[in-house]
């Protein structure tokens, strides 16, 4: 259990599973989180578990499933007030009992909850095309992660949805959701409570010992993809491979780059693209340092796509040609510096990275973080540049679909 002692005016209860991510599974890690916390044995419908969390003071329960290198992690996070403010010294108690009922022991799960969060993914997959970006999302990554698990939704397809039966779930939840890393963490004024925590939650930490995978296929002859759909406009997807990964030694540079590109309102697609030229309303560049790529998302004028398109790639093949400036290079590095400082004012933020710097090793502080940014030259930025292959590029737009 990892206990993070500060000043914050709530107590947060994290709880992390993290298993090898497995294309079988997906769809039960995603569904099963809801039903988990949406209901239990003594508050058996959405309505009883929301009224036991208001009597909590206004208590907060939220899970998430995310995919991070070749992880899945279901992450579920209780929020409670610090019981010195509404002087209730039971409120601990009470919170870790909620937690024991949410996972220990349980032999059903609502079949009504269950048919209705069922329900809402199907009708939510079959209004895809409705949504044009997220559609856009899903078969750009079809075409760029190819076979890469990258490229398989995260709750399942689907197929794989309307298979999915209670027993299915239930079956999965007794034999693999504690056959797997499991951790915990306490966040907020916790002096007086981390002992009878430790001794009343029943979940107990687990040490799998999991190794991180950090990788992705090298690049491919650039594939271009375009596929008409009923919009008013174009939505542009470009895939770049950056074999720079998590704990390279050119990771820093590689943010750096990825925020002067456009990671920030003063990156070069942003002042280009946007500014110049007017030929969107956004434009943004993603950097994953699990997989080593670049993702460039913009929309525009559907009448206007072909050469917002050439547009844009001469800017993300503009740093050797056009070299970064110092000035340049210290916005992109103020930006990142800001950001890291300003997390550390959000509870929830340092609950995470406590689980990710125990779950990759990561022994890196944030006052190194901070020095190994500030140490990026501009000659990085150029080794950087001359690693960057467009390899990807997908897009959607108006006309007859």
């Amino acid at each position: 259990m990892i206990g993070i002692k500060n000043e914050f005016k709530t107590i947060q209860f994290a709880l992390f599973f993290t298993g090898i991510d497995k294309k079988e599974e997906r769809v039960y890690r995603f569904l099963l989180p809801k039903l988990l916390i949406s209901s239990t044995k003594n508050y058996h419908t959405k309505a009883l578990m929301y009224r036991h969390l208001e009597n909590l003071y206004g208590a907060q329960l939220y899970t998430k499933t995310e995919k991070h290198a070749n992880f899945n992690v279901m992450s579920f996070m209780l929020t409670i007030v610090d019981p010195k403010i509404v002087l209730n010294q039971n409120l601990v108690k009470e919170a870790v009992a909620l937690l024991n009922e949410i996972f220990m022991d349980r032999t059903s799960f609502n079949a009504q909850i269950f048919e209705e969060e069922k329900r809402l993914l199907i009708e939510q997959w079959e209004a895809l095309k409705d949504h044009k970006r997220a559609y856009a999302n899903i078969e750009f990554a079809k075409s760029f992660y190819d076979e890469d698990l990258a490229a398989y939704p995260l709750s399942g397809t689907l197929e794989d949805i309307k298979k999915v039966s209670l027993e299915n779930l239930l079956s999965y939840y007794q034999t693999a959701f504690f056959n797997q890393d499991i951790k915990i963490v306490i966040n907020g004024h916790i002096e007086t409570f981390i002992d009878d925590i430790k001794t009343s939650l029943l979940v107990e930490t687990k040490d799998m010992q999991l190794s991180p995978e950090f990788e992705f296929r090298k690049p491919h002859p650039l594939v271009k993809r375009y596929e008409k759909t009923h919009m008013n406009q174009a939505i542009l997807k470009l895939g770049f491979v950056l074999p720079i990964y998590r704990f390279d030694g050119l990771y820093e540079a590689a943010l750096c780059f990825d925020t002067m590109l456009g990671g920030y309102p003063e990156s070069r697609l942003f002042n280009e693209i946007r500014e110049k030229q007017g030929l969107c309303y956004d434009i943004s560049s993603n950097y994953d340092y699990y997989k080593g790529t670049i993702v460039i998302s913009s929309g525009v004028a559907k009448h206007q796509k072909d050469y917002a398109l050439d547009e844009i790639i001469k800017v993300a093949n503009s740093f050797e040609e056009n070299p970064v400036t110092l000035e340049e290079l210290e916005h992109a590095k103020a930006y990142l510096t800001h950001q890291i400082k300003s997390s550390l004012d959000h509870q929830s933020y340092m609950t995470k990275r406590s689980f990710f710097r125990s779950i990759f090793g990561d022994t890196t502080t944030t006052e190194q973080r901070l020095i190994n940014i500030m140490k990026v030259s501009i000659e990085d930025i150029q080794k950087v540049a001359s690693m960057v292959t467009l390899d990807t590029i997908y897009v959607l737009y108006g006309g007859e679909s």
